[in-house]
This record gives structure tokens, C-alpha cells and sequence, in this order.
């Protein structure tokens, strides 16, 4: 089944892991979060960055979605789905 992500919520009982951002040696920042392993967006500074990985998620969780593969249970224990 094919769930929009604008169907997706934060458990209210339940803190959300934040987006991680760092700087690597080349001075591109890179974002990431560990509730969505092998999702990741680069930027030419933190807001970009941070930007950017949140449509990479959307679209990495679209992806998982689309091909019937399992939402990572990290994820599946911050979020629930509504109506």
C-alpha cells in the first residue's frame, strides 16, 4: 500500500532523533539521520543541507513505499501513520 508522507506523524510519546549535520574536509556540509539509514543530502551550508535531506527523505521513503521494501524500524518506532 502506497501511504502519502503528509500522512505520517511524530508519535506524541516519543522524542524524534534530529537531523545530524556536519562539515567534511572538503567544507560541504552533509545531513543526515539515523532513523533513515543511506539517506543523506549535501549543501553548501547547514540550512542547505538540512533542505535538501528533507526531500531526500520524503523521496527515500516514497521509494521504500513504491517498491513494497520495509520502512526502517527506527523510523517505523518515531512515526505513525493517520488518517
Amino acid at each position: 500500500m502506497i501511504v502519502p508522507v503528509s500522512k505520517i506523524q511524530v508519535r506524541q510519546d516519543e522524542p524524534v532523533s534530529k537531523i545530524q549535520v556536519r562539515q567534511d574536509e572538503d567544507r560541504a556540509w552533509i545531513a543526515k539521520s539515523n532513523l533513515l539509514p543511506g539517506c543523506h543530502a549535501h549543501g553548501r551550508d547547514r540550512g542547505e543541507a538540512i533542505l535538501r535531506f528533507q526531500v531526500a527523505a520524503k523521496a527515500h521513503l516514497e521509494a521504500l513505499m513504491e517498491t513494497g521494501h520495509p520502512i526502517p524500524a527506527a523510523f517505523r518506532d518515531k512515526f505513525v501513520l493517520v488518517a
